[in-house]
């Protein structure tokens, strides 16, 4: 978990002390390719998708003994509570190497978004490629995200379990699963609902779509594809560019991690960036309601939520509207969980805190940051190029589709957008926690720490010469 953070830590502190500048960050230089550039990224983006789930599907069956009852999932299944085998490090390295084939191909179709978007009038050509290339790649990564035989996650299995429990999914009534339900989840227990009453409604209504364990778990990765067009949806409505449009379309760790894996947190993004959009329509009420929907459906949320507030043009209405989402979303949790729904986010709060005491001091110092990186927005309208990517340090633990948590809060910047979406794939792939890459991840940390060090003595070494 630590060396992310120590990188996020390290360059926001070059930013503040070197750079002194709203929104200093490291921006990326775009650059114009030709049509067949343009066609040849989009096959390598499509082609490094499809190898990466293949690549999962084959560490699913041979990176390490798995239990008999994997066999009873209707998914190959990547998990990382049974031990691996000696061809780990070979599946890390792999999977590695694509996610940065994919990061290159959504480079280059990102910067052919923002070459067709920047003169009034395309060439013919390219205005045809411009279209047609990126419609074709989002359908072929759609496909593949959808049908992909593999989860990297169980967390989606838990939610054909709470959904199918309804309206009450803190109760575990005996015999209520039957044939291979029960044979799954006799094995991989539903854990304690640390989910709120947004998300516990929408996925009993999905899950509800599909007869079977294969069928329901199908309906919430065609879920994911309808956030996913809304996000770019919304994107749009907030003037944000073509390239960003296209990087958040053909964005290979969204598809991943919120259509094959189906994780929950793209409807809470997608909620906040909505409320965004309410904001700059000057709907303030809207926004406050979807900031606390958002909060409803994970808790984190309200504290990555509220930053949206400081696009509000009053500070003390920024600041009434964010403790009234906090408020509004609290008071809906109680009556929907109360006291259960405390027990199950303390519970799994500690027991995650408990895998890794050595962080206990880490997490809470992150977590502080992030909550400070908030204040500073909403009571003086300041962000930061870097700050982002405090906020999955809110987790106990960081998993990869945490990562997307740094979208609201670059998005109510208005800079960063294209750089924090182009890293995602490289980043979820460091920390995802069924790969192998503690050293390399200490190197980048380091790296960024020697960075940040070096700058600022350097600056400091310019003041006083001056």
């Amino acid at each position: 978990m630590s060396p992310l953070f120590v990188v996020a830590l390290a360059l926001l502190a070059w930013e503040i002390g070197v750079r002194r500048g709203l929104l200093g960050g490291l921006r990326l230089p775009v650059r114009r390719f030709a049509p067949g550039v343009v066609v040849g990224a989009a096959v390598v983006l499509v082609g490094a998708f499809a190898a990466q789930i293949g690549l999962s599907d084959q560490q699913a069956v041979h990176d390490g003994i798995r239990p008999a009852w994997f066999a009873v999932t209707p998914y190959h299944f990547v998990d990382d509570a049974y031990p691996f085998g000696p061809s780990h490090a070979t599946y890390s390295f792999v999977a590695l190497s694509l996610a940065i084939a994919q990061t290159a191909g959504l480079f280059v179709l990102a910067c052919a978004a923002s070459q067709a978007g920047s003169t009034g009038e395309e060439p013919s050509a390219f205005g045809t490629f411009s279209r047609v290339v990126p419609l074709a790649t989002a359908c072929a990564l759609g496909a593949l995200a959808v049908v992909a035989p593999v989860v990297t996650s169980g967390d989606v299995f838990g939610y054909v379990g709470l959904g199918m429990l309804g309206a009450h999914p803190f109760a575990r009534p005996e015999g209520f699963f039957h044939g291979q339900y029960a044979q799954v989840f006799a094995n991989y227990p539903i854990r304690p609902t640390i989910y709120g009453p947004v998300w516990s409604a929408v996925n009993a209504g999905i899950v509800a779509l599909g007869t079977t364990l294969a069928g329901k778990i199908v309906a919430l990765r065609l879920f994911g594809i309808v956030l996913l067009a809304t996000l770019v949806a919304l994107a749009r409505a907030l003037g944000a560019g073509r390239a960003v449009q296209y990087a958040i379309a053909l964005n290979p760790m969204l598809w991943f991690q919120f259509v094959t894996n189906a994780h929950n947190d793209l409807l809470a993004i997608v909620l906040v960036v909505g409320a965004l959009v309410a904001i700059e329509r000057r709907f303030l009420w809207i926004a406050i309601a979807l900031v606390a929907a958002a909060g409803a459906v994970k808790l984190p949320f309200l504290a990555i939520g509220i930053v949206v507030f400081a696009r509000c043009r009053d500070r003390r209405a920024a600041i009434a509207a964010a403790a009234g989402a906090v408020a509004l979303a609290i008071a809906i949790s109680a009556v929907f969980g109360g006291h259960p729904y405390f027990e199950a986010l303390l519970a799994t709060g500690t027991g995650r805190v408990a895998r890794a005491p050595d962080l206990v001091v880490l997490r809470i110092l992150i977590g502080l940051l992030a909550l400070c990186t908030t204040a500073v927005a909403l009571l003086f309208r300041r962000f930061s190029g870097f700050a982002a990517w405090l906020y999955p340090g809110l987790a106990p633990l960081l998993f990869p589709w945490y990562l997307a948590w740094t979208l609201p809060y670059v998005f109510a910047a208005g800079a960063g957008m294209l750089e924090t979406l182009l890293a995602l794939p490289i980043a979820a792939t460091l920390v995802d926690t069924i790969y192998g890459f503690d050293l390399i991840a200490r190197g980048f940390a380091l790296a960024a720490l020697a960075f940040a060090v070096a700058a600022l003595l350097r600056r400091r070494a310019e003041v006083a010469a001056a």
